[in-house]
């Protein structure tokens, strides 16, 4: 009966490894998807700095006109009605950025957060699975060794 008990620990340690090693896969598997997030998470601030670049060249052009047009000694309501223009075409562009950057980054968070919910309740799925088998063999086992004569 030693023998089978010996056995039987065994199995569930060898259970245990296996659990683990699946956890530890899943977590790799879960850094991996991390990373690729992370990158295009990168790539699309990347765009919308080449974008937030072209704002403020943008801006730079009105500014430029702006000053050109006092310069040239426009009349007074015609400048003030230019630059009223350009600072609303500014601010349109500079909204228009950062509302695809909330969004941009919204989406990929929640992407990564349903990733991160799903991968964990596979892991805990896995370790409750082996903490059942154990405990249930725990159990088999103490109750095997009580009916023996000593």
């Amino acid at each position: 009966m030693t023998e089978w008990s010996a056995l039987a620990a065994a199995a569930g340690i060898l259970l245990i490894a296996v659990a683990a090693v699946v956890m530890m896969l899943s977590i790799k598997k879960l850094m991996r998807r991390t990373e690729t997030m992370l990158g295009r998470l990168e790539e699309d601030s990347a765009r919308l700095t080449q974008e937030a670049s072209q704002v403020l060249e943008q801006a730079s052009v009105s500014l430029e006109m702006i000053q050109r047009q006092l310069a040239a000694g426009e009349a007074f309501a015609a400048s003030m009605s230019s630059a009223a223009t350009a600072v609303a075409k500014t601010a349109d562009a500079v909204h228009a950025v950062g509302k695809k950057a909330s969004i941009t980054a919204i989406e990929h968070l929640e992407r990564a957060r349903l990733d991160n919910e799903r991968q964990i309740g596979e892991m805990f799925r896995w370790v409750d699975a082996g903490m059942t088998l154990w405990h249930s063999w725990n159990k088999y086992a103490s109750k095997s060794g009580e009916g023996q004569a000593k």
